[in-house]
């Protein structure tokens, strides 16, 4: 972790967001009080703090956002992509319960709903927010488009968006819990294989969460009491000297990272692998046609 950076305010959260969007169709969204506005100012209910990695092997996979870090990255292959990762870290953040002394399993299901509403906002719900940004995201078929391209999905999101909204979620979660493995595709497969990988992630957390969560919540009372900038000097303290025990590459929580990173890592190479298998059948298929 380096170059931290509180954000105190409210204007100050929604100044740097709004500089940081790569995209029009996100700048746009959020300085006219569209959708994107309104997540970031859900967002900047409370202080914030923006950071950047010093060693990006361990940290990319460390989740962060949870203790109160919104980690930046400028390596993604399109501007769309850039600002989605971060609508997606966003929204982690801005829904994040804190619950002091909560248990274990209750810990990993709330953990694994955050984790939930955040793909659903990033990955599914905001294409039929804003129109056009399908096409300037991913050049190949993702996810998402199996809805995009449904009419009954289109009719229920132009009539009831509520519902369509509580739909997409429960189709979701059906492919994360319930879905025959039999029936799922490529990308189904992948989202069962990282809720599997959630549940390693809770683990690597269980002898340290509860701190985690104690002091989350210290921080949330403080700010929502009315001194933001009490909280965020408490916070960042309290980063800082978790940081400071790492004399390596100052990383918060360095046990944890080293943890999850091998598995993170090890699942992301053979995601890699099986994109790359899929894409090169595709264009085949192409090529025949």
């Amino acid at each position: 972790m380096k170059n931290l950076l509180p954000l105190v305010t409210s204007d100050d959260i929604h100044a740097h967001c709004l500089a940081h969007w790569k995209t029009e169709a996100f700048r746009s969204s959020h300085r006219q009080g569209g959708h994107v506005h309104s997540i970031v100012d859900q967002y900047a209910r409370l202080p914030r703090f923006s950071c950047e990695t010093t060693n990006d092997r361990l940290e990319r996979a460390h989740f962060c956002t949870w203790w109160g870090l919104t980690m930046r990255r400028d390596d993604y292959n399109a501007p769309a992509i850039e600002d989605l990762y971060l609508l997606h870290e966003i929204w982690h953040a801005a829904h994040m319960p804190f619950i002091p002394g909560i248990g274990f399993e209750a810990f990993h299901g709330k953990m694994e709903r955050n984790e939930l509403e955040a793909s659903v906002a990033s990955e599914l719900l905001i294409y039929f927010k804003i129109e056009g940004l399908r096409e300037s995201a991913f050049p190949h078929p993702i996810y998402a488009d199996r809805f995009l391209n449904d009419p009954a999905m289109r009719l229920l999101w132009r009539e009831n968006e509520v519902v369509a909204t509580n739909t997409l979620l429960e189709a979701r979660r059906n492919v994360m819990y319930s879905k025959p493995e039999g029936d799922m595709d490529l990308s189904e497969r992948w989202i069962r294989k990282f809720t599997m990988q959630n549940r390693q992630w809770s683990i690597v957390w269980a002898d340290r969460y509860l701190d985690i969560e104690d002091h989350m919540h210290r921080f949330q009372q403080m700010a929502l009491g009315g001194d933001r900038k009490a909280a965020a000097d408490f916070h960042a303290d309290w980063i800082q000297a978790e940081a400071a025990m790492d004399t390596v590459d100052h990383v918060p929580f360095r046990d944890q990272a080293l943890l999850f990173a091998t598995i993170y890592w090890a699942n992301r190479a053979k995601y890699d692998a099986a994109l790359a298998v899929q894409r090169a059948s595709q264009a085949e298929n192409t090529a025949v046609a």
